[in-house]
C-alpha cells in the first residue's frame, strides 16, 4: 500500500482487525524508550493496566508518523469495546477526522453461532502464549480431515500417491511431537462459551449500530465484505484479490545504500592531491628522521671520544673529564654524519616524487575502497601542479601512474608576468621578482618537453585551457566536461556484430516463448490454431523489424526531421546505434552528422513532433484526381495544390489566358471576322497591337513553364527550386500539410524530390481502366467537337451575311454616284429640250442597273466545300487519341511509381473505376488513419507474453500503466465493466515506453499499437463497482443463457439458488447452515426459503474477490422471496424480466428435445411440468414486478421473443448504463459535487428521509422562476439528485443539468426564492377530501379562479370548477376547471 492508501477493517467480532495491535504499539514504544513507553513500563511494573487514553494517544501518534505516511497502515483493536475514555461514536469520529483517515473498510461477517464455536474452541500455550484453533489441536477434527485427505489421495494416480505417502512417513514425527505439546494447552476464561456469547451481546449493543452507520456512509467502492466463517487463508486471499483489483500501487521500499558511518566518511572527502603538500609532508617526515639521526650521532660521538680518552689516559689517577655535545670532537663527528645523510629539494630525484605520489594514492584508495556498495577497488584522483618535467613524466610511467587527462592552464596573450609601474629607475631588482620570473621561464621550457611526451601516450588526452577572461568556475566547468567526455554515450555505425547480437537475442526470446507455449494448456479451437499458423508463416525479416528496438524517429531519418521537418524514410545500410537503439538515415552524410552530435537529434523531455500529412495524389488524365483531392483536403483540413493549375497561375498575368494543347484548340482567332468586314471602330489599332505584344514578353522561367504546359517539356531544376520546396519548408504549408495533385509527373521530377529530401508521407495512385477513361473523357470531347462544328457553321453564315451586306453597301454607293452623274447631265441638257423626254428617262434608268450589274457581278464560291468530319468518324478519332494518350500516361505513371517505391515512399492504390464518391471515401479512409495516428507515428510498442509481463512487473523492470488490467481500447469504446482475468483467458500485454498495458483481444492490441497516444490520453478508468443483477422469466426464456454469457464475457458470478445451497454444503459442511440444509434434504424436503436466502448471502460473501458482480439466475420467484432478500439487504441494481409468450415456451422445449446437445439424463421440461411452472410464475410475477417498480424502480422488461443476440445486446446495454450511472454517482459524491440518483434503487422511504429543504418541489424552478412545481406527482427519480447528503427533485432534464452544475446556487443561502413555510404551501384535494371539509365552502362560489384571472376578470370568464380538481391554500378551498388550471394555481 502506498502512503495515500490506508485500510480500516470493521469486523463481526472486533471493530477493527489489524496488523498493528494495541499490544504491539505498547511493546514498540517500550522498546524504543519513548515517553509513552516509559509511562507504560512504569504502570506495568506496578501491576496496573495501560489506560485507554494512553493507548489511543500512542496509536494516533503512530498513524501520524512519516513511516505510516509512506507505507500506509492497517488498524485493529480500535475503537475499543470499552467506553471508559470515549464512546464508540466519538472513537469513530476520531478515526474519520485523522489526517490519514482510512480509505478502505473491510467488513468480515460471521454468524453468532459460528463465532461462538470458534472462540470457545481456542486454546493457548502457557509457555509461548500462542493461540491454537480447534482444527489445530482437537484430535477428532484432525482425524476427520486426515480421512478426507486420504480419500482424495486415493483418487489420484499411483505414482503421485506413492510419493505423497513417502513424504508423510518422513514427516510423520512432526505431528506426534505437536500432539504431545497440545496436551499442555489451556482454555482461557474469556474463551468460555458463555463469556464469548456475553462479549458478542455487548458488541451488538454498543458497537454494531455506529459501525453500520459508518459502513453506510462510506464509499461502497472502497468497502469489502467477506465471509468470516472461512479459513483465515481463504479470507486473506479474498481480501487481497479485491485489493489487487483496485490497482493499488505498492509503497516503494526504503533501502539505505550506506551506513551512517560511511556517509559521514564520504562527506567532505576530497580526492585532490597537492604535490607541494605531499613533498612538504615527505620533507617533514625526513626532518624528524634527521633529528633522530643527529641525536644518535651525538651519542655515538660522545661514546667514541670517551673510549679514545680512556685509552690515552689510563695512567692518570685524576680520571677522564665529562664529555658533552659541546665537545669539539663530538661536534665535528656529528657534522660529518649529518652531511652524509642530508637531503635537499635540489637533490630530490623524480623517482622520489613518483614514490611519494604512489604512496598517497594507495592510502587514499585504502580509505575509499568501501565508499559505496559495489565500488571499484581503485577510484579517481586529481594531482595539482604535477608533473613539471620530462623526467617526472617518465617516473610516473615507470610506476604505472599515468593519468587519463592532463589539463594545462595557459595565458597565451600575456606570457610575461604583470609588473607594477614604478618610477623611471625601473623595476626594483628584488629576489621575489627574480624567483617568479625564473619559475615562469622554467615552466614554459619544461612544458614543451612534457607535452611532447604526453602526446606520445595514445590513452592520455591533453587539454589546453585559456585562462584569459575566464573565471575559476568556468575553467572548472570546462575541465569537468573534458573529463566526462569519455563516459558519455557515443553512437556508432551498425555493424555485423550488432546484428549477430540482435539475432541471438531474438533466438533466445523465441526459445522462451516456445517453452511458455508448451507449458500452457492447449485448449484453443482449431480455427485459432490455423490463424496462429498463418501468423507464424510471416516473413522473418518483418518479425525482426517489429521486434527491433528503433530510435525516437522509428525508421525515419532523425537528421531530415530536425533540419528539414520532413519524414524521410531511412535505409538500413545507413544505420547507427545509440543508447541501445537503432536509427536509420537517408544518407551516410546524415548518419555522420548524427554520430557527431546525437543529442541534438533525439528526444529529451518530450517526444519529437511529427510534421503534418503530405500526400502526392497521382493518376492519369481523367482518373478524377482533382475532384477527390479537393473533397479530401476539405475534410482533413489541409491544402489542395493542383500542380498544373498552379503553373497556369504563375504565367496567367502575362498570357491573359490558360495555355495548353487542349486549350489551344479553342482559339477564338480561328473564328474571328476579318478586319475588312468589321467596323473600323471595332478593330484593334496598330499601336494597341504593339502594346499587347510588349506585355506578352515572358521570362526564361515563364517560357519554360509555358513550354511544359504546351509541349510537355521537362521543367528545369531551377524552376522547380522556386516552386516545390516552399510547400515543405514555408508557412502555411509547413505546419498544415497538403495534397499535391498531379506531381511528380515524370521520373525526373520524382528523382528531384529525392535529391532535395522532399518526401511525401504517402503516394496515392488512382488506377483506372481504358474503358473507364473512355466513358469519362469521350462525352466531353464529343460535346466539344459538336460545339466547335456549330461555331464553324455560325462563323460561315455570319461571314456570308457580312459579305452580302458589304456588297449591298458598295452597290448603294455606286448607284448614288451614277445617279449624281445622271443628274448632272440632265442639268446640262436643260437648254436643249427634246420632244421625246419620257422615253429617254426610261432608257437611262435601264443603263444604271446594267452598269451596276456589270460592275458587281454575283460572287461565286471559288473554294470547294471542305469535307466535314461526321460524328462517327470523330468518335473513332477521339477514341484512338484517348487510347494512345492513356497508354503513354499509364507507362509514365508506372515508371514514377517504381521510382518512388525505390525511395521507400509507401504506395496506396485505389480503384478509380467506381463512382467518384466511392473513390473519395476509399482515399479518405486510408488517409484518415494517417492523420489520426499522427501523434503516435514515432511511438514504438512491443508485444510480449503474459508470463514475461508478470516477471517485469514483479521485478519493477517495467511499471503497470494507470489503466491497470483494463483494456484501453475497450474503455474507449464505452465499456465500463472491467472483465475479470481468469486462468486460461487470453490476455495480450504490450510494452509502451516504461509501462505495460493489457488487452483482451489481438484486434485491440493491434489497434493500440497503431495509435497508442489516442488511448493513453483518454480519461482513466473508474474504480470497478461490483453490481448485483437478477434475471427472471418463464422457463426456456433464456435466463441461463444470458447469465452464462455475462459470466463468460465479463466475469460475472453466475449464481442460482441451487448453486448457493450446493456451495454451502461443499465448502462449509460443518457450519450450522450446512447442517440445517442437509437435515432437510436427507428427509426429502425442500430447503426453506429462510435457509436458502442465508445460503445465497454466504455464497455472495465468499466471492467478494469478484470485482464485476453477480448475476442471480431465476430468483426471486415469490413475494416471500422478495421480503427475505430485503431483510438480507440483497437488492439487485437491475432486475430483468424476460417476457415471452407461452406458445414460444413450448416451441423452444420441443426444439430442445430434438437438439443433439441434450444431456443424457431426463430433464423436467415435459409439457405438463412446463405448464405448472408457467402457472406458478404468472401467479407471483405481477406482485414482484409491482413491488420492485414501486420501491426500487429497478425492474426492466425485455422482449424474449427476439433472438438471443438481440436479448443479450439489450441487457448488456442496460447493464453498462446502470454501472456507468453508479460509477458517476460515486465519483461525483466523493468530489463533493451533486450527483444524479436515477437507477440507484432508492426506496420512497429513503427518499422521504433524505429530502432537502425544498421537499418535493423543484429548487431550480423555485429559484429562477419563483414557481412551485411539485415533483411528487410522479414516483420516477429520473430527474432527482443528491447533494451534501440530501435528495432534490427537479422538473425536467434541463433543470437537472443546471442543478448538477451549480447546486449551491439553488439550495443554499444564495437561492433567490426560498421555499415558503409549510402552512403557506398549496395542497391538492381529492373529491372525497373536499366533501369531508363540509361545511367549508369553496372560494368564489366554486368558480375557477385561474380562468377568471386569465379572462381579465370579465363576466364571460366565470366558469364553474370541477370538484375533481381542488386545492387547499391558507385554509381555503379552490375548485378549478381542469388539471391544467389546477397545476397553474399550484405553481
Amino acid at each position: 500500500m502506498r502512503g495515500s492508501h490506508r485500510e480500516g477493517v470493521p469486523t463481526g467480532t472486533s471493530p477493527w482487525v489489524c496488523i498493528e495491535r494495541a499490544s504491539e504499539v505498547i511493546q514498540t514504544n517500550i522498546q524504543q524508550g519513548t515517553e509513552y513507553g516509559l509511562k507504560c513500563q512504569e504502570l506495568l511494573c506496578q501491576g496496573e493496566t495501560v489506560p485507554e487514553e494512553l493507548v489511543t494517544e500512542m496509536i494516533l501518534q503512530k498513524i501520524e508518523s512519516p513511516e505510516v505516511d509512506h507505507f500506509g497502515y492497517v488498524l485493529t483493536g480500535f475503537p475499543f469495546l470499552s467506553e471508559k475514555y470515549m464512546t464508540v461514536p466519538q472513537q469513530i469520529e476520531k478515526i474519520m477526522n485523522l489526517k490519514l483517515k482510512p480509505d478502505i473498510l473491510i467488513n468480515i461477517k460471521c454468524l453468532d453461532y459460528e463465532l461462538c464455536q470458534r472462540i470457545s474452541g481456542q486454546r493457548q500455550n502457557p509457555d509461548s502464549g500462542e493461540i491454537y484453533q480447534r482444527s489445530q489441536w482437537d484430535p477428532k477434527v484432525i482425524d476427520k480431515r486426515k480421512k478426507d485427505q486420504d480419500e482424495e489421495e486415493e483418487e489420484e494416480e499411483d505414482e503421485d500417491q506413492d510419493e505423497e505417502e513417502d513424504e508423510e512417513e518422513e514427516t510423520g514425527e512432526g505431528p506426534r511431537k505437536k500432539s504431545e505439546s497440545f496436551n499442555q494447552l489451556v482454555h482461557r476464561p474469556e474463551d468460555f462459551l458463555e463469556n464469548a456469547e456475553k462479549r458478542i451481546g455487548i458488541y451488538k449493543d454498543i458497537m454494531l449500530s455506529p459501525l453500520e452507520e459508518l459502513l453506510t456512509q462510506h464509499d461502497c467502492r472502497y468497502l469489502i465484505e467477506v465471509d468470516g466463517s472461512q479459513e483465515p487463508d481463504d479470507v486473506f486471499e479474498a481480501v487481497a484479490g479485491r485489493l489487487e483489483s483496485m490497482d493499488i500501487q505498492h509503497a516503494a521500499p526504503i533501502i539505505r545504500l550506506q551506513s551512517e558511518e560511511e556517509e559521514e566518511m564520504l562527506e567532505g572527502k576530497e580526492n585532490v592531491l597537492d604535490m607541494d603538500e605531499l613533498i612538504q609532508q615527505y620533507k617533514e617526515s625526513r626532518q624528524k628522521t634527521t633529528e633522530e639521526l643527529q641525536k644518535d650521532a651525538v651519542e655515538k660521538a660522545i661514546a667514541a671520544v670517551k673510549n679514545r680518552l680512556e685509552s690515552e689516559e689510563q695512567s692518570e689517577q685524576s680520571g677522564i673529564p665529562e664529555i658533552t655535545a659541546d665537545h669539539p670532537e663530538v661536534q665535528a663527528m656529528v657534522e660529518e654524519a649529518m652531511e652524509s645523510a642530508s637531503v635537499s629539494e635540489d637533490t630530490m630525484s623524480p623517482e622520489i616524487y613518483a614514490t611519494v605520489l604512489k604512496e598517497a594514492i594507495t592510502e587514499l584508495m585504502q580509505i575509499n575502497k568501501d565508499r559505496f556498495p559495489g565500488a571499484s577497488k581503485t577510484g579517481g584522483w586529481v594531482v595539482d601542479n604535477y608533473p613539471l618535467s620530462e623526467d617526472h613524466w617518465s617516473a610516473l610511467s615507470e610506476k604505472g601512474l599515468l593519468p587519463d587527462t592532463v589539463v594545462c592552464l595557459k595565458d597565451t596573450q600575456k606570457d610575461e608576468i604583470m609588473e607594477p609601474v614604478f618610477a623611471e629607475d625601473g623595476i626594483p631588482d628584488t629576489e621575489e621578482i627574480k624567483t617568479i620570473k625564473a619559475k615562469i621561464d622554467l615552466f614554459m621550457k619544461d612544458w614543451k618537453k612534457v607535452e611532447s611526451e604526453v602526446k606520445e601516450s595514445s590513452q592520455v588526452q591533453v587539454v589546453l585551457l585559456e585562462i584569459a577572461g575566464q573565471t575559476p568556475e568556468s575553467l572548472l566547468n570546462q575541465t569537468v566536461r573534458v573529463m566526462e567526455k569519455p563516459f558519455k554515450y557515443y553512437g556508432w555505425e551498425l555493424s555485423n556484430e550488432d546484428l549477430e547480437e540482435e539475432a541471438q537475442d531474438l533466438a533466445a526470446e523465441e526459445e522462451n516463448e516456445e517453452e511458455e507455449e508448451e507449458e500452457e494448456e492447449e485448449d484453443e479451437e482449431e480455427g485459432k490454431e490455423e490463424e496462429e499458423g498463418e501468423e507464424e508463416e510471416e516473413d522473418e525479416e518483418t518479425i525482426k523489424q517489429k521486434k527491433r528496438h528503433m530510435g525516437d524517429t522509428k525508421h525515419f531519418c532523425p537528421v531530415s526531421l530536425k533540419e528539414n521537418f520532413v519524414l524521410y524514410p531511412g535505409l538500413q545500410e545507413h544505420a547507427a546505434k545509440y543508447k541501445e537503439k537503432i536509427y536509420y538515415f537517408s544518407t551516410s552524410e546524415n548518419r555522420d552528422k548524427f554520430l557527431k552530435n546525437p543529442e541534438e537529434y533525439v528526444a529529451h523531455s518530450e517526444p519529437l513532433q511529427a510534421p503534418p500529412l503530405r500526400v502526392c495524389l497521382l493518376g492519369i488524365h481523367g482518373a478524377g484526381k482533382s475532384t477527390c483531392a479537393r473533397q479530401i483536403a476539405d475534410k482533413l483540413g489541409i491544402f489542395h495544390i493542383q500542380f498544373e493549375e498552379y503553373l497556369q497561375e504563375l504565367i496567367l498575368p502575362k498570357t491573359k489566358r490558360k495555355v495548353g494543347p487542349s486549350l489551344d484548340e479553342d482559339n477564338e482567332d480561328d473564328y474571328k471576322i476579318p478586319e475588312e468586314l468589321e467596323d473600323f471602330s471595332q478593330t484593334i489599332t496598330k499601336t494597341e497591337k504593339e502594346k499587347t505584344e510588349q506585355e506578352v514578353e515572358l521570362t526564361d522561367e515563364e517560357e519554360a513553364i509555358k513550354a511544359n504546359l504546351v509541349y510537355n517539356m521537362e521543367l528545369p531544376p531551377e524552376v522547380l527550386d522556386k516552386i516545390v520546396p516552399d510547400w515543405w519548408k514555408k508557412e502555411p504549408f509547413r505546419s498544415t500539410g497538403f495534397i499535391l495533385d498531379g506531381f511528380p509527373r515524370t521520373v525526373d521530377e520524382a528523382r528531384y524530390l529525392s535529391e532535395q529530401g522532399l518526401y511525401p508521407d504517402v503516394a496515392v495512385y488512382i488506377q483506372v481502366q481504358e474503358d473507364d477513361i473512355l466513358v469519362r473523357l469521350l462525352p466531353p470531347c464529343l460535346k466539344k467537337w459538336k460545339d466547335k462544328r456549330r461555331k464553324k457553321k455560325e462563323y460561315k453564315k455570319k461571314l456570308k451575311e457580312l459579305k452580302a451586306k458589304k456588297r449591298n453597301e458598295k452597290i448603294a454607293r455606286r448607284r448614288e454616284e451614277l445617279l449624281a452623274e445622271q443628274q448632272k447631265k440632265k442639268q446640262e441638257a436643260l437648254a436643249n429640250k427634246d420632244n421625246d423626254e419620257d422615253t429617254e428617262e426610261d432608257e437611262e434608268d435601264e443603263d444604271i442597273e446594267a452598269i451596276l450589274a456589270e460592275e458587281f457581278l454575283e460572287e461565286e464560291e471559288d473554294e470547294e466545300p471542305e469535307e466535314e468530319e461526321n460524328e462517327q468518324d470523330a468518335v473513332e478519332r477521339m477514341e484512338s487519341e484517348i487510347s494512345e494518350k492513356f497508354e503513354s500516361e499509364v507507362e509514365r505513371l508506372q515508371s514514377v511509381q517504381e521510382e518512388l517505391e525505390k525511395f521507400l515512399i509507401p504506395p496506396v492504390e485505389i480503384n478509380g473505376g467506381r463512382k467518384p464518391r466511392v473513390v473519395c471515401y476509399q482515399i479518405y479512409s486510408k488517409l484518415k488513419s494517417l492523420v489520426e495516428n499522427r501523434r503516435s507515428i514515432f511511438e514504438k510498442c512491443y508485444p510480449i507474453t503474459l508470463p514475461l509481463a508478470q516477471k517485469m512487473l514483479v521485478f519493477s523492470y517495467k511499471l503497470l500503466s494507470s489503466f491497470g488490467q483494463w483494456d484501453p481500447v475497450k474503455l474507449s469504446q464505452g465499456d465500463v465493466i472491467k472483465p475479470q482475468q481468469r486462468q486460461g483467458s487470453a490476455v495480450f500485454p504490450v510494452i509502451h515506453r516504461q509501462y505495460i498495458y493489457f488487452f483482451s483481444s489481438k484486434e485491440n492490441k493491434e489497434a493500440f499499437m497503431t495509435n497508442p497516444i489516442k488511448y493513453i490520453c483518454q480519461p482513466k478508468p473508474k474504480l470497478p463497482m461490483p453490481v448485483k443483477i437478477a434475471i427472471v422469466g418463464l422457463p426456456k426464456s433464456g435466463k441461463t443463457t444470458v447469465a452464462q454469457r455475462l459470466a463468460s464475457v465479463y466475469g460475472f458470478l453466475h449464481l442460482s439458488l441451487g448453486d448457493a445451497i450446493q456451495f454451502v454444503i461443499n465448502n462449509q459442511p460443518e457450519s450450522q447452515l450446512a447442517l440445517q440444509v442437509q437435515s432437510h434434504l436427507l428427509q426429502g424436503l425442500t430447503v426453506p426459503d429462510e435457509l436458502a436466502i442465508q445460503a445465497l448471502d454466504v455464497a455472495l460473501l465468499n466471492h467478494v474477490d469478484n470485482i464485476t458482480g453477480v448475476v442471480i439466475d431465476g430468483y426471486p420467484l415469490t413475494k416471500n422471496h422478495v421480503n427475505l432478500l430485503e431483510s438480507a439487504k440483497i437488492i439487485p441494481v437491475k432486475i430483468f424480466e424476460l417476457a415471452m409468450d407461452t406458445k414460444e415456451v413450448f416451441r423452444r422445449a420441443l426444439l430442445d428435445k430434438e437438439s443433439r446437445s441434450r444431456p443424457s439424463y431426463p430433464e423436467h421440461d415435459s409439457p405438463q411440468i412446463l405448464a405448472i411452472k408457467n402457472s406458478c410464475y404468472e401467479q407471483h410475477i405481477n406482485d414482484i414486478r409491482t413491488y420492485y417498480m414501486k420501491e426500487h424502480q429497478n425492474w426492466c422488461v425485455i422482449d424474449a421473443n427476439h433472438s438471443k443476440w438481440k436479448v443479450w445486446n439489450t441487457i448488456l446495454q442496460e447493464v453498462q448504463a446502470v454501472v456507468k450511472k453508479v460509477q458517476i454517482y460515486l465519483e461525483r459524491r466523493k468530489e463533493g459535487k451533486a450527483a444524479s440518483i436515477a437507477d440507484l434503487s432508492i426506496t420512497p422511504k429513503e427518499l422521504q428521509n433524505h429530502l432537502g429543504e425544498c421537499g418535493h418541489y423543484c429548487p431550480v424552478s423555485l429559484a429562477e422562476k419563483g414557481e412551485l412545481i411539485d415533483c411528487s406527482v410522479t414516483p420516477s427519480l429520473e430527474f432527482a439528485a443528491e447533494f451534501q447528503g440530501c435528495y432534490y427533485r427537479m422538473a425536467s432534464q434541463e433543470e437537472l443539468e443546471k442543478f448538477l452544475n451549480r447546486p449551491e446556487v439553488y439550495v443554499s443561502s444564495l437561492a433567490s426564492h426560498p421555499l415558503p413555510p409549510p402552512h403557506m404551501l398549496p395542497k391538492k384535494l381529492t373529491a372525497t377530501e373536499v366533501k369531508a371539509l363540509f361545511p367549508v365552502k369553496a372560494e368564489m362560489q366554486g368558480y375557477c379562479p385561474v380562468t377568471y384571472l386569465d379572462g381579465k376578470q370579465r363576466y364571460e370568464a366565470l366558469v364553474p370548477g370541477n370538484v375533481e380538481y381542488a386545492a387547499k391554500y391558507q385554509e381555503k378551498v379552490y375548485i378549478f376547471e381542469s388539471e391544467e388550471k389546477l397545476q397553474k394555481f399550484m405553481r
